[in-house]
């Protein structure tokens, strides 16, 4: 934009903030006449003219003089020396002061060394508040979250010293690194480890973005400027410290991010860490389409996007990441992700799934090619969806007692892994069906995102001992039903009724069905009902995936085999817990690996014993 320009806006919007709101309308007729882009800048500015209670934010005068001050005025520190650092040369400008790359005399380092502007300085409220809140930042110790060594004063000049990253940022690694979605999901964990370290010191970083994620050449990944984030009331020591307000940095800020800002952040209230988890939305979006969820001309267009727009809809990923797409993206943050584990342990099983998935793939295709997320379109034709092609919803549960949720998933994960065991049937993976439950999706519009030709469906109500389980096979492309059937039955007979199901099942659709798949699909590991019943608790508690959720499924499977002491899969269970609980640097970890490998190794022994052909195990 030319000078010119430029102080054309600065004037009307100084002479703007001298007038009231209703009178504004009448001003901009006059003072901007019919060019609408010179308005809309000006109110651009104005928006966030309310901005202003962090130590951070700069009220609209100051930020407005930030905007539209001269480059040269800044100073050039190349070849200085601040303290014992000799500046090398600058590696980039943004709203808290210039960066540069700079060598550590005493320790023979390399860092990055933020000088912070000198209005910064002058205020010593903002500076103390600044240092304060920047040591907490420093406290953070993630392998993921950048290393502040050191805030400091040399001859008048501030600066925080970090640790140097040799990477790109994410934007610029994107160019140079397509993206497919194994490498999005390995970027998007570490994001969202780091994002779970920081809230759970109460820190909210309020400006996540490709610019301030670096990536190094052997993936690492790892978030800038949490020294200039934000304390919540969690670890805030006092009244001022509490109030979080939604200005990050200043005039850059203003006009560089607004894209990135959730919507209780455009609007100014009080965020917490959950606009975090938007921004990284935002920022997951771009990874997986190559494009922005929230575009418009000026600030004020992108700002209304974020308020009032919907992003369009990305039909060409796998359900398991538009689930947490949309999960992120919620503009009512009560509908968000609550915490950012709960983002990240999301992540971890998705991404646990299509490296399941991928495996089957690669063995029956060797040649398959690992997917970009930019050009890859899902094949939703009736030529490429296989006729013998399945998802096993989970099972509605309309029973008068809500308990019984787990007897209903566990039932339909059941008939899942048991049709799975046919080759010439291709069962959609649990976290694939399993996405539907609870919405209101039509047959055929999850027939289209599973590539599936017919969905299982299923209710089931349960009163003591009695159940009553209503099953139908429905074509997805017409949703007309195959095959269905009403069973009322009492608790013993609910192997009976599975088997009766998966045959019934393969019945109708036709499928090639050899004497041992038929074995396989029959098998129980158990023919106690109470021992079965412990252990699709046991199922329900372990794909919750939490700390808590993963002790009790450990639990209630020791229990099932307290009951049958062959119950193979139960044991198998056992070695599932123990391996997620022992995973480091992971919030689930619960034993070092040195604890949990030998427990995990013996179930997973007594597994085969019992049963040599147990694929899990």
């Amino acid at each position: 934009m030319e000078a010119g320009r430029l102080k054309q806006i600065e004037e009307i919007y100084h002479a703007a903030l001298e007038i009231p709101l209703e009178k504004r309308e009448v001003f901009f007729k006059e003072s901007c006449g019919a060019d609408e882009n010179l308005r809309r800048e000006v109110e651009s500015l104005l928006a966030f003219e309310n901005s202003f209670d962090d130590f951070i934010d700069a009220p609209p005068e100051s930020l407005a003089a930030e905007i539209f001050a001269e480059k040269d005025r800044q100073i050039d520190f190349t070849d200085e020396e601040i303290g014992h650092y000799k500046v090398m040369r600058l590696l980039g400008k943004g709203g808290m002061g210039a960066v540069y790359l700079a060598a550590d005399t005493k320790l023979d380092r390399r860092v990055a060394l933020k000088i912070l502007p000198p209005e910064f300085s002058r205020d010593k409220d903002r500076m103390s508040r600044f240092v304060r809140e920047a040591k907490s930042a420093s406290a953070l110790n993630h392998p993921n979250i950048i290393t502040i060594h050191e805030i400091g004063e040399a001859d008048g000049t501030h600066f925080i010293a970090t640790e140097f990253i040799d990477g790109k940022t994410l934007g610029e690694y994107s160019k140079a690194n397509p993206f497919d979605y194994k490498s999005v999901l390995e970027i998007a964990i570490q994001v969202a480890s780091a994002l779970d370290e920081a809230h759970s010191a109460g820190i909210v970083h309020r400006d996540i973005k490709p610019d301030n994620v670096m990536v190094r050449a052997n993936g690492l990944v790892k978030i800038l400027d949490f020294g200039i984030a934000k304390l919540t009331a969690q670890t805030a020591s006092d009244e001022a410290d509490a109030t979080v307000i939604q200005t990050q940095t200043q005039a850059g800020m203003i006009i560089g991010t607004p894209q990135f800002m959730s919507p209780e952040q455009a609007r100014g209230q009080t965020v917490n860490h959950q606009t975090d988890i938007f921004s990284f939305g935002v920022m997951f979006y771009e990874m997986l389409s190559g494009s922005s969820p929230f575009k418009g001309e000026t600030v004020s267009d992108v700002i209304a996007a974020v308020l009032t727009k919907e992003p369009k809809r990305l039909t060409d990923i796998p359900p398991e990441l538009e689930e947490i797409l949309n999960k992120t993206l919620e503009k009512d943050k009560r509908n968000r992700y609550q915490t950012a584990k709960d983002l990240l342990i999301d992540l971890q099983e998705a991404k646990e799934e299509l490296n399941i998935q991928s495996r089957l793939d690669r063995a029956s295709s060797p040649n398959l090619e690992e997917p970009k997320t930019q050009i890859l379109k899902a094949s939703t034709t009736a030529e490429t969806v296989s006729q013998n092609s399945i998802a096993v919803l989970p099972f509605t549960n309309i029973s008068a007692d809500e308990d019984n949720e787990y007897f209903c998933d566990g039932l339909a994960e059941e008939l899942l892994n048991a049709l799975s065991k046919i080759d010439d049937l291709k069962v959609a993976a649990r976290t694939s069906a399993f996405s539907f439950k609870g919405k209101n999706a039509n047959v055929s519009e999850i027939g289209e995102k599973l590539s599936v030709k017919n969905v299982l469906e299923g209710s089931v109500r349960r009163s003591g001992n009695k159940l009553r389980i209503s099953v139908q096979l429905v074509n997805a492309a017409d949703g007309f039903h195959l095959w269905s059937e009403r069973y009322d039955r009492e608790m013993k007979d609910i192997f009976d009724v599975q088997d009766e199901i998966a045959l019934a099942v393969v019945d109708a659709l036709k499928v090639k069905f050899f004497g041992d798949e038929k074995a396989a699909v029959l098998k129980r590991g158990t023919e106690n009902e109470k021992a079965y019943n412990l252990y699709l608790k046991a199922r329900f508690f372990f794909n919750k995936f939490t700390e808590t959720s993963l002790e009790q499924a450990r639990e209630l499977y020791e229990q099932a085999i307290a009951i049958d002491e062959n119950y193979a899969p139960a044991f198998v269970g056992i070695s599932e817990v123990y391996f997620y609980q022992s995973i480091p640097d992971v919030p689930l970890a619960k034993f070092s690996p040195k604890e949990a490998i030998p427990k995990m190794t013996a179930a997973a022994e007594r597994a085969i014993q019992i049963d040599e052909n147990l694929a899990e195990a």
